[in-house]
């Protein structure tokens, strides 16, 4: 799920500390990955999916603090985040594919700032000092993207709309 509103806040970051920023991935919550391997995609899942998201409606949200997990990686918290957890749990469930291929208990929705080394590095502390002054950050969750990996570069192969999608941030 695409979040505009921070890309001009974390988009410099982003470039330098996250991989798929420089690979085209918009900042964003992720609702599940692996979804569908892009090879085997096909139409009826891109219109399984457009189904299966028809009822869903856009929603408010803010980008309200920095947070960590671990040491390694600095991200943001939407609050409130219940409607991402709710996409994540319809989407896994329909189509049986369980976010991280299972791996984590709980997947808690965030938008990824950046990647340390092995520990917390500096530039990333100071990102994270920098963002207090700068959150929060109102946003509006207009829309779920199909991202796919050519090799090179990551691209929206579909968009799904999200009931009353047009409205302004709030």
């Amino acid at each position: 799920m695409p979040v505009p509103e921070a890309e001009e806040l974390v988009g410099r970051w982003r470039a330098g500390h996250d991989p798929l920023a420089r690979g085209g991935v918009p900042a964003h919550v992720t609702l599940v990955f692996p979804w569908i391997p892009p090879e085997q995609i096909k139409p009826d899942h891109l219109d399984e999916l457009d189904r299966v998201l028809a009822g869903e409606l856009a929603f408010g949200y803010r980008l309200e603090g920095a947070r960590w997990f671990g040491d390694r990686v600095l991200w943001l918290a939407p609050r409130p985040d219940e409607p991402f957890r709710h996409l994540t749990k319809v989407l896994a469930s329909h189509f049986g594919t369980p976010p991280w291929l299972g791996e984590f208990a709980d997947v808690v929705p965030h938008v990824t700032v950046g990647h340390a080394g092995v520990c917390r590095d500096e530039a990333l502390a100071d990102v994270e000092r920098e963002l207090a002054s700068m959150l929060p950050v109102v946003c509006r969750a207009t829309e779920v993207d199909v991202m796919c990996w050519d090799g090179f570069r990551w691209t929206v192969s579909h968009r799904v709309m999200l009931g009353g999608g047009t409205g302004a941030a709030g």
